[in-house]
């Protein structure tokens, strides 16, 4: 990761931490190399990420990091208060989205929070940019399938959750969606 890739990410940090409970049981789907639970810091209870680009399983006290695909490859059987996915659904298939939320909402804990980013529409190009400057690695750019943030709320609703908040951020280039599910 460049130091603009890791301001970036530093800054969806920023928005979704403090949404996060105090104490949660977090599931990260995308976690890449446990970095938001480094964030959070005391604030995590307990968690555990699944990623494909993970070179091996890492386990340490305070959380899990799983190398795979979710929902495939998570087989665990625990409580979770919180899914988050920063940057991610923009790297799941149409086909497979609503899939995807559902499973997310099938493991929450009744009223458990899903909270995501999602990039803007124009931030593709931006990225393109970026990376071709080499300021960016832009991680799996080439999987990016042009979603678009206003589908957001009806993936997440038909699945059954409420959206609780949404809102821009990174100069309107990025949205942070949180969800309750409604068990």
């Amino acid at each position: 990761m460049t130091w603009m890739d890791r301001w970036i990410q530093q800054k969806r940090f920023n928005q979704v931490i403090p949404n996060i409970p105090r104490d949660s049981i977090v599931l990260d789907i995308g976690c890449h190399q446990g970095e938001l639970f480094k964030s959070m810091g005391t604030r995590l209870k307990s968690g555990f990420g699944i990623d494909p680009l993970l070179s091996k399983t890492i386990k340490n006290p305070l959380f899990t990091l799983i190398k795979g695909h979710f929902p495939n490859d998570w087989n665990i059987k625990t409580e979770l208060h919180c899914i988050t996915m920063l940057a991610v659904l923009e790297h799941i298939t149409k086909e497979q989205q609503q899939l995807l939320v559902n499973q997310i909402f099938n493991l929450l804990s009744p009223g458990g929070l899903a909270i995501l980013t999602v990039p803007s529409i124009k931030t593709e190009r931006l990225l393109k940019l970026l990376s071709r400057m080499r300021l960016i690695q832009g991680m799996s750019l080439k999987e990016h399938y042009g979603y678009d943030p206003e589908d957001t709320c009806m993936l997440f609703e038909k699945a059954g959750f409420i959206l609780l908040k949404h809102q821009t951020f990174e100069w309107g280039l990025n949205n942070l969606f949180v969800f309750r599910s409604i068990k």
